[in-house]
């Protein structure tokens, strides 16, 4: 009688398995995307301010249309909480450019912009 033994898998064949399904997985994930150079950012940084808005990612993955007015209510709400006037016009477009030198936002090689997440909360009304 021969007792039929089950045949452990090598560690090389171990191995390469391992390989093949995580070569597997990457191949189905869309590839991050990559930040612009600040030269492209500035310059779609003009375009958005023709236009009004930032095409932006949300926390959640999403994208959206952050209007610039959305922005300045977010700024203007914390410095009231600070005590501070609200912000001048124009000044704004400053204060952006000046995030985006900084690296406090930075536009995707997708055109996609990435801001600080707190420009989605909606900023509370004083009476």
């Amino acid at each position: 009688m021969s007792s039929k033994k089950k045949r452990s898998t090598s560690s090389r064949a171990a191995k390469v398995q391992r390989q093949a399904k995580a070569r597997a997985a990457r191949s189905t994930r869309a590839p991050s995307p990559r930040l612009a150079s600040l030269p492209e950012a500035l310059e779609a940084f003009e375009q958005a301010c023709a236009v009004g808005y930032l095409r932006v990612i949300r926390p959640d993955g999403h994208v959206q249309n952050l209007t610039f007015d959305r922005i300045r209510d977010h700024f203007n709400a914390a410095f009231a909480a600070d005590g501070e006037s609200p912000l001048a016009p124009g000044e704004l477009v400053g204060l952006l450019a000046d995030e985006l030198r900084e690296g406090e936002m930075a536009m995707r090689t997708d055109g996609v912009w990435a801001v600080h997440e707190s420009y989605f909360v909606r900023p509370e009304v004083q009476s």
